[in-house]
């Protein structure tokens, strides 16, 4: 009798395509943790040195072990997330040590991932922002003598090259975002023992440490980007209740900031969300009720007497405006005469604190960009900026219409919107505008990865003879 039968399955392996949704980096996210909140949790307790060199040497440290695994996208991911921290203490360890930080890394990735260089510096208009930046930094040196003179201009710039090449890769620009906000509460929470008029800023052990607006711009940024999006730039679109909790605590700590130029730049946020996002507006409108009831209960604290106090002061008509804008109306009130003593040249880069002694009495440097620019270079660099800033805008807007995202305009109007209460040419400020160069396409859902498959032969029919 003949009978039909199959040969035993055999299995071999095959790459395959299979697509893969983007996801935070936790090693990354539990890494910024690590270097931020030991650090803050030094200076609550009142060891600001110890604090700073926690911070820097632990980052320092996991920065190389990345280089030698040849990882630049995670340690550059590491270091724009513990912006906030590192700049907050960069003094008691070493000034310029972020600086040098920033730029050794980029100077990585040239070697590790020149590609992405390359596509960087193709971009015209990184090229000339990142050209200027650096060509008013050695203005300035030479002008002063001083190499620290504008500065952050190079924070600014190294920031800006971050922020680009991280948005090659959605997950590692997410990751340093949200990296950011961790640093944003470790602040927050290292300076809430002192029981400063505003959060961000106190005198600890004889170090003048922060500034409201260093603690409020972190966290307004990070609340918007919940919203913008639905939360797709932090990853979250899909976590509703995370973006609310995330939005709550930060929603926290800018009122308690009691920066009004932050409190500033998120209404503005909120309006171009509310008014040219294309995202369903009720969850939004819910989520914004949430928090105001959270703040409701702040301000019902004695550290809310001190916010509502703070704001009292802004509106009181029987103060004078200077003393409501805390001196700056004075160099508002200065810079037409600043600027009709020299209004082509300026004074030169890096004048700004001599400049403001002369014309108003205080030793302070200009407290705006658009001012210290005026001022300082006259219309040679004003009408520079103000075209630079128009091209940006306007990049915001054609991104918005042709692939409908809002955040990379949030990210340059809020610069804008800054710049009129700081300088805003830090490495935070490079943050914010480094949204306005991500890449010109909707950003991926989900990435192409390879994978072993195990794959069954087809059974091969054979016949045999059984004996009857």
């Amino acid at each position: 009798m003949s009978v039909m039968a199959s040969a035993p399955t055999k299995e071999f392996a095959v790459s395959a395509l299979r697509a893969r949704p983007v996801v935070l980096n936790r090693q990354v996210l539990a890494q910024i943790a690590i270097c931020v909140g030991p650090a803050m949790a030094l200076v609550a307790t009142g060891r600001v040195v110890p604090g700073g060199f926690y911070a820097a040497l632990v980052t320092i440290l996991f920065t190389g072990w990345y280089v030698l695994q040849r990882k630049r996208y995670h340690f550059l991911c590491l270091t724009i997330g513990c912006v906030p921290v590192l700049g907050l203490l960069r003094a008691p360890f070493f000034y310029h040590g972020i600086t040098l930080l920033l730029l050794g890394e980029i100077a990585l990735w040239c070697v590790m991932g020149p590609d992405e260089v390359r596509r960087m510096w193709k971009d015209p208009l990184w090229r000339i922002l990142v050209i200027l930046c650096l060509v008013y930094w050695g203005a300035s040196f030479i002008y002063t003598g001083d190499y620290s003179s504008n500065g952050r201009l190079l924070d600014f710039s190294f920031t800006i090259s971050g922020v680009y090449l991280l948005a090659n890769k959605r997950a590692y620009l997410a990751t340093a975002l949200v990296g950011i906000g961790i640093s944003a509460t470790a602040m927050a929470l290292g300076f809430l023992p002192f029981n400063a008029d505003r959060l961000g800023e106190a005198v600890i052990a004889g170090w003048h440490l922060g500034n409201p607006v260093d603690l409020g711009v972190p966290t307004a940024l990070i609340i918007l980007l919940c919203f913008a999006d639905n939360g797709r730039w932090l990853l979250l679109e899909n976590r509703p209740i995370w973006r609310l909790a995330i939005c709550i605590v930060s929603g926290e700590w800018l009122l308690l900031s009691g920066s009004r130029g932050s409190w500033v730049l998120c209404v503005i946020g909120f309006c171009l969300i509310l008014f040219l996002g294309r995202q369903n507006r009720k969850p939004l409108l819910a989520t914004l009720g949430v928090i105001c009831l959270a703040a409701v209960v702040v301000l019902c604290t004695g550290r809310g007497a001190k916010i509502i106090e703070q704001y009292n002061r802004t509106v009181d008509s029987d103060r004078s405006l200077a003393k409501r804008t805390s001196g700056r109306s004075i160099q508002w009130a200065a810079i037409p005469a600043v600027f009709a003593e020299s209004p082509v040249w300026g004074w030169g880069p890096g004048s700004g604190k001599s400049v403001v002694r002369l014309f108003t009495g205080r030793n302070l440097q200009w407290h705006a960009l658009y001012i210290q620019v005026i001022g300082e270079t006259g219309l040679l660099g004003f009408l520079p900026l103000v075209i630079l800033l128009a091209i940006l805008l306007r990049r915001g807007i054609l991104h918005l219409r042709r692939f409908g995202e809002i955040a990379p305009l949030i990210g340059v109007v809020s610069f804008m919107a800054l710049g009129l209460s700081v300088q805003a040419t830090d490495a935070v400020g490079g943050i914010l505008l480094g949204l306005v160069f991500l890449p010109k396409g909707p950003i991926r859902r989900y990435v192409l990865g390879q994978q072993m498959v195990a794959v069954a032969e087809e059974s091969v029919p054979v016949s045999y003879e059984v004996a009857t």
